[in-house]
Formats: C-alpha cells, structure tokens, sequence
C-alpha cells in the first residue's frame, strides 16, 4: 500500500473489500464494519467456526497489511499428520496435500521448487502463497495460466 493510501476507515462496511465467502462468514458471526474486525483481531477472528488459516490471512491482508499474526497453536478439525514437520507451520489442508506428495520435512520442502509445488493435487494457489510466506519469503511464483489467485484489490 503506498503510504499516501489509507486504509478503509473503521465506520466502514465491509462492503466487497473481501471474497464473498470470507465476508459472509464474518456477517454470520455478527461482524459488519472494518471496526469489528479490528476489534475481533486476531483472536476473535481465529475463533470463528469455519475460518481458517488461510480465510484469516485474506482478512490481514485487506485489513492489516504487513502484519502476519502466528498463533501459538492453530485448532484443527484435522488430524496432524503422523510425521510430518510441518505441522503447525502450515494449515493442515496444505501439510496434508503436502505429505500426499511426499513431503513431510522442512528439508523436502526447500529443495523443491515452487513450480512442483503446485502441480500436488491440492495445493491450489492461497496454498502455494501460504507456503511461500512461511518457507520461500523471498520468491514468488508466476502462476501458469488456469492456476491463477484471486486478483488483489488495487491501492486507495
């Protein structure tokens, strides 16, 4: 965000400043104005029943630039993998698609490259940029076509 930018101002709604999922998930949950996420974050927000890591990061994104809030432990529906280092590290769906695979280790993860990454059933394009955050911050894949994210929303 340029520093002349500002962020949406606290009064406002949420409006399409989100992906359709992500803010209709926050609504069920009572939270209509950026000054309601800001005051559920981050933990308010990681309580929310269907959220996820990956939801969550979308909201930072909008709402937080530049700020990556970990908690100390991520409450999964899922099971951890059995073995697999990257727990805790990355949402279970990415460690699952992961160890579907064949990686386990944080070893196996960097000698891969990003492009091989993506080609693992189930690792989609949110996954591929949550594995580049934590274990690749300095790189950042061109996604072919067919395999693009959601575009991000232009500067204010």
């Amino acid at each position: 965000m340029p520093h002349d930018a500002q962020p949406p101002s606290p009064e406002t709604p949420i409006g399409d400043l989100l992906p359709l999922r992500v803010k209709a998930l926050l609504q069920k949950n009572g939270i209509h104005t950026v000054e309601d996420v800001r005051k559920a974050y981050p933990h308010q927000l990681l309580k929310i029943w269907g959220m996820g890591m990956l939801r969550f990061r979308q909201i930072e994104a909008v709402f937080f630039p530049g700020e990556s809030f970990t908690p100390r432990r991520v409450y999964s529906p899922l099971p951890p993998i059995k073995g697999s280092s990257l727990n805790g590290t990355l949402p279970p769906v990415a460690v699952r698609a992961l160890a579907r695979g064949g990686i386990t280790t944080v070893d196996q993860l960097l000698r891969m490259e990003l492009k091989d990454l993506i080609a693992i059933k189930g690792i989609g394009p949110q996954t591929l940029r949550e594995i580049e955050r934590v274990y690749f911050p300095s790189q950042h894949y061109g996604l072919p076509r067919g395999k693009r994210s959601s575009p991000t929303l232009p500067d204010r």
